[in-house]
């Protein structure tokens, strides 16, 4: 399978203004209305790659599952797909791109490796122990849903 490069930028620049308005909304970027479609893909983007944390605060432990197959994947390696529902905010905040393989005539899912890299470091790490604290990924269902209680 060939895989074509790509940015979490150039995935941006690819929706139109009133999707990059809903993107920003979710996060929580404060970006007006007026402002024109290079700004808005730049606001995301520098947020996205200047709290990581935040970003993932805000999925599911579906999601993050789904991200940690990412990260031990490794650079330009497609995920097989899923069910839809476990990864539409990934897709909708377009951290995710789905990609046909015409070899095996299945869709699979790719992050860029700079976003991959992202969310690779310590704080995204497999289960922590009881002494450790709730880590990310202690949370149920999508953003504003309560942690798990211990």
């Amino acid at each position: 399978m060939s895989i074509t490069s790509f940015t979490y930028r150039s995935n941006l620049n690819l929706v139109y203004k009133e999707s990059l308005s809903r993107i920003a909304a979710f996060l929580g970027v404060p970006v007006s209305k007026s402002a024109g479609k290079p700004t808005m893909i730049e606001k995301i983007d520098s947020y996205v790659k200047s709290n990581p944390i935040e970003v993932l605060e805000k999925l599911c432990v579906k999601e993050l599952e789904l991200l940690r197959e990412f990260v031990k994947a490794g650079p330009d390696t497609p995920v097989v797909k899923v069910p839809r529902r476990t990864y539409d905010t990934l897709k909708m905040l377009l951290l995710v791109s789905v990609c046909y393989d015409k070899k095996t005539r299945k869709e699979n899912l790719l992050m860029d490796d700079e976003l991959r890299e992202l969310f690779a470091p310590p704080w995204f790490r497999p289960e922590k122990s009881p002494e450790e604290g709730e880590g990310i990924g202690g949370r149920t269902g999508h953003a504003g849903h309560p942690p798990f209680q211990n």
